[in-house]
């Protein structure tokens, strides 16, 4: 509780992750391994691509000057969710600057670009076209 990690922001979608603290988990990004917080370090938001969908890169074009968009994969199964039980490793994740994710799609699961657009817009502003 001193750290804030039982906190959990007002959320839309029902995935566990949404809403908390993203847990740093190993990443494979092109030929090289890297942590989920790492990818933290600018202080932009990042769009975490897991599948190399590239629906979710189109419907992110439109934020690019404000989220990072990154292709990745999970190295593990199941990503651990304070306090709940681990969870499937999610196929795309919005995660906001503070760490926080905002958007989540389940695992193995088409991600919903409405979704996302919904929630770039409700956490980012509109897009650099509207």
């Amino acid at each position: 509780m001193i750290t804030a990690l039982d906190l959990r922001h007002p959320r839309s979608g029902d995935h566990p992750l949404t809403g908390r603290r993203v847990p740093d988990v190993d990443l494979k990004t092109g030929d090289s391994r890297r942590r989920v917080f790492e990818l933290l370090r600018t202080a932009r938001p990042v769009l975490l691509d897991l599948r190399g969908d590239t629906a979710l890169a189109a419907t992110a074009k439109g934020w690019a000057n404000r989220v990072d968009l990154v292709e990745a994969r999970s190295t593990a199964d199941h990503w651990p969710v304070w306090p709940v039980d681990d969870t499937p490793a999610p196929t795309a994740l919005l995660i906001r600057p503070d760490g926080h994710v905002a958007w989540t799609a389940h695992a193995g699961a088409t991600p919903e670009p409405a979704a996302l657009r919904t929630a770039l817009t409700a956490w980012f502003g509109p897009t650099t076209a509207d």
